[in-house]
């Protein structure tokens, strides 16, 4: 029988897109957001880019218009912390000491930035993951010139690429010898590298902050591990997030290798789902359990658990995907592998125009593309297809990528 109530925890991609899937599915049961955030959900891209640089306005940032909730009887609950909960009961407790019932639950509570343990707690060091966040970094940025960025991943290479398009200094650091190179090896990694010293930015690999230089409530410099001092005005520390795990384990569900374990459609219990960053899901395309900290992942999470809500359970097949946009160059990026996988590199590299596909076992784990869209998306239904593909043909370039799918595929 359908819930008539289905409780969403977590204001962010994947349980805003739940929400407002459930209705466009035809469910007619109560739907509430209950979100710790204090603004309506908005789209968190959007933090590092267009709104950092000031080239959107504030109502565009947010996902949907305020009236938009009430038109789709949605009730959103704003400022609204879970801290406990009890899955016999259905019951979550809040922080203001309120109870809310549910019938069905959708936990999609993200994640929290990283911080450096021994960076100080001074008005000018940021992590970014809120809208507060970016509209503080922002007015941060007016004020300075120069930006520290502790941490060479993609929120913190978009943010470096969008200050210096502001105009202002950036001085990358970054521990390992070459970034991103876990997740898409290293070569990918020197390329990225080049891209941001090409603009102007010092990018200091396997560098860390050794000594924090402070006036005040400000940090003025640091010294760093190359033995050098800098001078800077703002700081943003990018070194990842930790996944919001404390609603799990209040509701007893099972956390396994940092996120919750569900199964091929998310649920992690009779009537509970996990969606986004928190969710560590056996891919029923890709054959393997995967957690996945990407915008694009948890939307799609959220409107797939809708589906087996408002329709009856089904697996979430979607392939993981994600996007970059720094500078000039546009980065898309489907399936999932590490930097350790085997690289087929098809295109031309110096142009910055070019794919990767990384192998594992004969099959295509995953594909980036710099540049190269129309690759990405057949490189996707490569991956789909699960079939053993002729490396030599994929790094041809004369070669037409649609002739290496299986028939059925085509």
């Amino acid at each position: 029988m359908t819930a008539k109530t289905v409780v969403i925890v977590g204001g962010g991609g994947g349980g805003d897109a739940a929400a407002f899937a459930l209705r466009k599915k035809g469910y007619d049961g109560e739907v509430t957001i209950l979100s710790a955030d204090r603004d309506r959900p908005y789209d968190r891209p959007y933090l590092s880019k267009e709104f950092l640089r000031g080239e959107v306005e504030l109502q565009k940032v947010f996902l949907h218009e305020e009236a938009d909730y009430s038109k789709e009887k949605i009730g959103l609950r704003l400022q609204e912390r879970v801290v406990g909960g009890s899955l016999r009961d259905r019951t979550l407790s809040l922080q203001s000491g309120a109870e809310v019932r549910f019938e069905a639950l959708v936990v999609s509570t993200g994640g929290t930035p990283r911080r450096l343990p021994d960076a100080p707690d001074s008005e000018n060091v940021f992590t970014l993951r809120s809208l507060r966040d970016s509209q503080a970094i922002r007015d941060a940025l007016k004020r300075g010139k120069r930006l520290l960025l502790v941490g060479a991943g993609f929120i913190g290479a978009e943010l470096g690429a969008s200050t210096r398009q502001l105009g202002k200094e950036v001085l990358m650091v970054e521990s390992a010898p070459v970034p991103l190179a876990r997740a898409l090896g290293a070569e990918v990694g020197q390329v990225y590298a080049s891209i941001h010293r090409d603009h102007g930015v010092d990018v200091r690999t396997a560098t860390t902050v050794t000594e924090w230089h402070s006036q005040g409530d400000r940090v003025t410099g640091v010294t760093l591990s190359d033995g050098r001092r800098e001078e800077v005005d703002v700081v943003l520390i990018a070194i990842g997030i930790d996944p919001n795990l404390e609603v799990p384990r209040a509701l007893g569900l099972p956390i396994h290798d940092g996120g919750v374990r569900v199964d091929e459609g998310l649920r992690a219990a009779e009537g509970v789902y996990c969606a986004g960053d928190i969710a560590l899901h056996p891919h029923p395309v890709l054959g393997e359990s995967i957690r996945v900290e990407h915008w694009e992942v948890a939307k799609h999470h959220g409107r797939g658990i809708a589906t087996s809500i408002a329709s009856g359970y089904a697996p979430v097949t979607r392939l993981p995907y994600f996007w970059s946009d720094q500078y000039d160059v546009s980065l898309e990026y489907r399936g999932h592998a590490s930097g350790n996988d085997r690289a087929i590199w098809r295109g031309d590299k110096g142009a910055l125009h070019f794919s990767v596909f990384y192998i594992r076992e004969g099959r295509i784990a995953a594909v980036l593309s710099m540049n190269d869209t129309k690759v990405n998306e057949v490189g996707g239904k490569l991956i789909e297809s699960r079939a053993t593909v002729d490396e030599k043909a994929l790094a041809d370039v004369s070669v037409d990528l649609s002739e290496l799918l299986p028939t059925a595929a085509s």
